[in-house]
């Protein structure tokens, strides 16, 4: 059995959504709200990857790719 694999995730705000980019498998997705983030990268990188979900564990950060807000 594998252990939980972690993935960065930056986020932003643009235009009323909250773009999430996984610089890793170089994909974004976006989302309305900050609560469904997670679950959002999380989904993103399973369909991208085929990786388990269900192992996947997202370090979401603020700023935009190679800028995080401090």
């Amino acid at each position: 059995m594998t252990g939980p694999r972690r993935f960065e995730v930056v986020a932003w705000a643009s235009e009323r959504r909250l773009v999430l980019y996984v610089p890793a498998i170089e994909a974004a997705t976006s989302v309305l709200d900050l609560r469904d983030a997670d679950d959002a990268a999380r989904e993103l990188i399973a369909e991208l990857t085929g990786i388990d979900a269900t192992v996947i564990e997202c370090d979401i950060q603020l700023g935009r790719p190679g800028r995080p807000v401090p």
